[in-house]
């Protein structure tokens, strides 16, 4: 469940969106067999929310806005953002459909290898975080 530092108006309505991105990205990661880079923008809410009508609508559920369409407690926006980040992150972590691997040494085809990111993959479809450690 999604913990934040504000009070939401529609917290399951958001993580149901949430759900959805996440269950969209691992279609096309599955289909497309890639890995995603959680530290290099493959799994950023800001960027998923920008192309999300359906996330941004929920979100702004929870804040008033002035005569001009602005935020009114702006900061309370940017902290719920922060938060929901977190949880973006927490969410594909969590979801069962993709395989977590840490940054760190892994073996493939006998050979040793770093990976400095940690990284998501479609379970069951890579065994180490690297292009050519897919399972065939």
């Amino acid at each position: 469940m999604i913990q934040t530092k504000i009070k939401l108006a529609n917290a399951v309505k958001i993580e149901a969106v949430l759900m959805g991105i996440v269950r969209k990205s691992f279609e096309e990661a599955k289909k497309d067999k890639l890995l995603l880079c959680m530290e290099c923008g493959d799994v950023d809410l800001y960027i998923a929310s920008s192309n999300n009508d359906e996330l941004q609508d929920a979100i702004n559920e929870n804040f008033e806005f002035d005569e001009y369409g602005v935020i009114i407690k702006f900061e309370e926006h940017q902290e719920l953002m922060d938060d929901l980040y977190e949880y973006f992150l927490i969410l594909h972590k969590e979801s069962d459909l993709f395989d977590f691997f840490p940054a760190g040494p892994y073996s493939v085809a006998g050979e040793s290898r770093e990976s400095e990111t940690d990284m998501l993959a479609p379970r069951g479809l890579f065994s180490a975080p690297f292009e050519d450690a897919i399972k065939e």
